[in-house]
Order: structure tokens, then C-alpha cells, then sequence
């Protein structure tokens, strides 16, 4: 599923950085015990669950792809793309500066479950010479969010928000304010959690992976947002030359300046 993001004011300065609360897990309470007694000490499935998928869409996702590929396209000996997770997938491309998955979380019983803290994970490579592709357009994430910084080791959250309502901004430009989200989380069968997990990278090309810590009376365990063990990619791009979808270019694709 697309999300469209809009092409935002740069402003000086950037983006303070907004410090997240990673606190420990909350006391269980007389209602978890009681279902743990019922449980028998047989297995039994998960209390939650996780469902997660990346965002990339032709409107707002731009695309890193490497040398010599991205002459191939420049040239015009490779075709415009028609769907853009084909593009990705026929030039081996990463996402470009700011990866999003989506995330859901639920409760899959009475039981309540408490998200205790949200993890980092990442491999770092030197980014090869490549150019990124893109059709700027679209508005912005709008959603509660965790951002990190996979330049930074180790992994640093920079910013998030609490807000159903908020609007992620890339770093470098002009932002709201919202409150941080914070853990611990809880989230139930009726009461579940969407979050937008954004990793941001300047420098590498990076693949990376999150992970949410959850307890739930005397059982805890661990939610993995890693693309099927796959990792998600996201490479950062200066000095990499920017193009955009353009019809009346020969390649069909313009050079940005600067």
C-alpha cells in the first residue's frame, strides 16, 4: 500500500532531536495471572500479533539504483518503468534516504499485551557510485511514527509521535512538533497499535531490521519487522545525482540541479 508524501520547505537548521523514552515493562496484574493458570502450562499462540509492509509507490519513493544500470536508464536502453515495484526489483534498487513500513499490532485474546521497547538492528556497506529515480509527488506519512538514524552507531531514534494525526517529516526540513511515543505501549484485541517504523540514512547502504518487545503476563516475546528475514534496504544518497520522471526527456528522466 502507497503512501504519498509532498515536496516540503528545506529550512536551515534542521530538526531537533527528539529523545524517545525506551522504559522498561510494567507490572503484570491479578487478571494476566489468572489467564496464565488457565493456560495449563500448554503451548498456546502468541496473545499478538504483527503485520508488516514497506511503502513504496512511484508517487513519493525514490529509488537508488547503481552503476552501471543507472547509465542503462539515463541512456534509454532500458525501458520507463510501469509499476514501480517492478523498477526496483529489475535494477536490484534500494529505497533512497527515508525507508517506511507500516506496522500493525493487535491483541489476539483477552489477554492485555505491553509493548516494552522498539529495537534497532542494521548492517552498514559503503554506498556504490548510482543515481536515485523519482516522480516527486504526493503528501506526507501521517500516522503515529518512530524514526531512527542507521548512520549513527549505535542506531538512534530521532524522532516520533505519539499523534494518530501527525505528519512525518524527513530530516532537513521544516516540522511540527508532537509529542514522542513512549513505552511501555499497550494494546489489546480492540485497542490495537498502527505505527509507521522510518529508518533514515545519510551515508550507507544499509539493511536493516526492528524489533518490538512485548509482555503479556508471564509471557513476553519479540515482534520482528524484518521483510521475512530479509532485512529492508535504504541507501543514502549525496553526492548521488537526483532524476525525475520526465516525458519530454529522451531517457525519460531529467537531472535535478544542484
Amino acid at each position: 500500500m502507497g503512501r504519498r508524501r509532498r515536496v516540503w520547505k528545506r529550512v536551515a537548521g534542521g530538526i531537533g532531536v527528539v529523545a524517545v523514552a525506551m522504559l522498561g515493562a510494567i507490572g503484570t496484574g491479578l487478571g494476566e495471572r489468572a489467564l496464565d493458570a488457565l493456560d495449563g502450562g500448554e503451548e498456546e499462540k502468541a496473545p499478538i500479533s504483527l503485520s508488516a509492509e514497506e511503502l513504496v509507490s512511484e508517487c513519493g519513493t525514490t529509488l537508488f539504483v547503481r552503476a552501471p544500470r543507472a547509465q542503462a536508464l539515463l541512456s534509454g536502453e532500458a525501458p520507463s518503468p510501469t509499476d514501480w515495484n517492478a523498477f526496483r526489483a529489475e535494477n536490484d534498487a534500494a529505497v533512497a534516504r527515508t525507508d517506511a513500513v507500516e506496522v500493525s499490532i493487535q491483541g489476539e485474546s483477552a489477554r492485555t499485551v505491553t509493548l516494552t521497547r522498539i529495537e534497532f538492528d542494521v548492517q552498514r556497506r559503503r554506498r556504490p557510485a548510482g543515481a536515485t529515480f523519482s516522480n516527486p509527488c504526493g503528501g506526507p506519512i501521517t500516522g503515529r511514527f518512530v524514526a531512527a538514524d542507521l548512520d549513527q552507531d549505535p542506531v538512534r531514534v530521532t524522532s516520533s509521535a505519539d499523534n494518530p494525526k501527525a505528519e512525518y517529516v524527513p530530516p532537513g526540513y521544516e516540522a511540527a512538533s508532537y509529542r514522542a511515543i513512549r513505552f511501555p505501549w499497550t494494546v489489546s484485541v480492540t485497542d490495537p497499535l498502527l505505527l509507521y517504523v522510518i529508518a533514515n540514512a545519510r551515508d550507507c547502504l544499509c539493511t536493516w531490521r526492528a524489533a518490538i518487545h512485548w509482555r503479556s503476563g508471564a509471557k513476553a516475546g519479540v515482534l520482528e519487522i524484518d521483510n521475512g528475514g530479509q532485512g529492508y534496504r535504504v541507501a543514502g544518497t549525496p553526492p548521488a545525482p537526483d532524476y525525475v520522471r520526465d516525458a519530454r526527456a529522451p531517457s525519460g528522466w531529467r537531472r535535478l540541479a544542484g
